[in-house]
């Protein structure tokens, strides 16, 4: 009965903060529960990316696998300093499969472990033999190093992972960044009430821990973003659009509200009133300069150009100096970057997301898989 009463006060909390008598009284519901159920302290923390006890987010992690095709795939040395991560579903413009947001979160577990705070550097560096343990061997995350897939760990690869200061986001082969959730590996599985609880749990935990990693990411967005392609715009600290490129919430022609944190974040890039037109309204954002004009793009590109102009946008982070044809050029401190994006991300992130995205993944497990909802996505269907 105590573990229940203490997560009913950490959720409680969190979906009303007016209703906090201090952050102390979280700590404490928390701790007690973690001492108690003997699980660890990430287990139990009232953040909205958690599962309440008993389903662990492992395990649906294990379920996901199943759910459709396509695949994540991250190429370690995109270019000096910066690595690639590739949404890639080609045939379904790039949508994301269950198969999908486990492997993204995969992709995640491999940058925590091996991109670290000068604080945080484990006393014994990871091994080449370590990082072949850490990954999952049912996961189909593709791994590659300057466009060579990786079989094997070695020392260079963690040379290359201890260097990256920042991340490019983009959909497979210059097609949609990401067409949202593909609803053809989602029927039967996801299209449930428990099914979009499940989905924006996985989803919201594997997102909120990309944002808290200590690099610096942009999205290069081609063609379209939409619905939950969307909110993947919105986990990266920039956005380069090309010029025919177009993000749309759709969310409300759907009957549903943002499940994988997107209108939480979106907070902290657009204003109020221009974020509830977004969400609400459904007003696309057109690439170009209507997105620089307002704030939700830093960089704009030629069409079939944004992976090229983004990794350009991103060179401020890599070089003090560029390298030319006749210097090497000077790289910024790696420890110093990877620092300030920390510093930045707590400062907008924290509490103020936490109880927002909460709230935001609540309303979502009301709507999806009801009968609005599903009449709708029999609608889109058939058009």
């Amino acid at each position: 009965m105590f573990k229940y009463k203490a997560l009913a006060l950490t959720k409680r909390l969190a979906v009303n903060p007016a209703s906090t008598p201090s952050h102390a009284c979280i700590s404490r519901a928390m701790t007690l529960v973690a001492a108690r159920q003997q699980l660890p302290w990430q287990f139990v923390r009232s953040y909205s990316c958690q599962i309440q006890y008993p389903t662990k987010l492992d395990q649906l992690r294990a379920k996901f696998r199943g759910f459709g095709s396509g695949h994540i795939e991250l190429d370690i040395g995109h270019a000096p300093g910066l690595a690639l991560l590739t949404l890639a579903n080609g045939q379904k413009h790039n949508a994301l499969t269950g198969r999908m947001m486990a492997e993204l979160a995969d992709c995640v577990d491999l940058l925590e472990a091996t991109c670290h705070l000068p604080s945080s550097t484990p006393k014994t560096p990871l091994s080449a033999e370590d990082l072949n343990q850490l990954l999952r061997p049912e996961s189909g995350l593709v791994l590659k190093n300057a466009g060579a897939p990786i079989q094997k760990w070695g020392k260079d690869h963690i040379e290359i992972l201890n260097d990256l200061v920042g991340i490019v986001v983009t959909g497979e082969a210059q097609k949609s960044y990401c067409a949202g959730l593909d609803l053809s590996a989602a029927k039967g599985t996801l299209l449930s009430p428990t099914g979009g609880a499940e989905m924006a749990a996985l989803m919201v935990s594997a997102l909120t821990r990309f944002t808290r990693l200590p690099l610096l990411s942009i999205a290069a967005i081609e063609k379209a973003a939409i619905g939950g392609g969307a909110e993947m715009t919105t986990i990266c600290d920039h956005r380069c659009l090309s010029q025919n490129a177009k993000v749309h919430f759709v969310q409300t022609q759907m009957g549903v509200v943002t499940g994988w944190g997107g209108a939480s974040r979106l907070l902290n890039i657009v204003s109020r009133s221009q974020a509830l037109r977004l969400l609400a309204g459904g007003e696309p954002i057109k690439g170009g300069s209507e997105a620089m004009q307002m704030g939700f793009a830093q960089a704009t590109a030629p069409v079939g150009e944004a992976v090229a102009e983004a990794t350009k946008y991103m060179g401020q982070y890599v070089w003090e100096k560029p390298p030319t044809m006749d210097t090497e050029g000077k790289r910024r401190c790696v420890d110093a970057v990877r620092s300030f994006k920390k510093i930045v991300s707590r400062g907008t992130d924290h509490e103020r997301v936490e109880n927002v995205s909460e709230m935001e993944k609540d309303f979502f497990k009301q709507l999806w898989g009801g009968p609005d909802n599903l009449r709708r996505v029999k609608e889109s269907r058939s058009k």
